[in-house]
């Protein structure tokens, strides 16, 4: 038998079985439809927005050192987004912890 044929009578066996069981056939195929729409309802209630590129400062890891580390974290604590590249973004650069006591 080729493969054609065997996929024709599976799909045939899945659509009898289906066919028999009605409240079952009905959930499988309502239920996705219902998370579907729910979906397509919250992105069209909230559009996506344009925002610009992001640039956090850098943090030492804890590899640097604990001092460089918690200061890295205490300094950045609200994280904050800049427009243009930070200082510690320039290539070759590791970090720019060095003047920071």
């Amino acid at each position: 038998m080729g493969v054609g044929t065997q996929l024709g009578l599976l799909l045939w066996k899945n659509f009898t079985y289906r066919r028999r069981q009605r409240v079952q056939l009905a959930i499988e195929v309502l239920w996705p439809l219902f998370l579907f729409f729910i979906l397509i309802s919250v992105r069209q209630s909230h559009p996506p927005f344009q925002q610009h590129e992001c640039h956090f400062p850098n943090k030492a890891l804890p590899s640097a050192g604990t001092l460089p580390w918690l200061q890295g974290i205490i300094c950045n604590i609200n994280n904050p987004c800049f427009r243009h590249p930070t200082a510690g973004e320039a290539p070759g650069v590791v970090g720019n912890f060095q003047d920071s006591m």
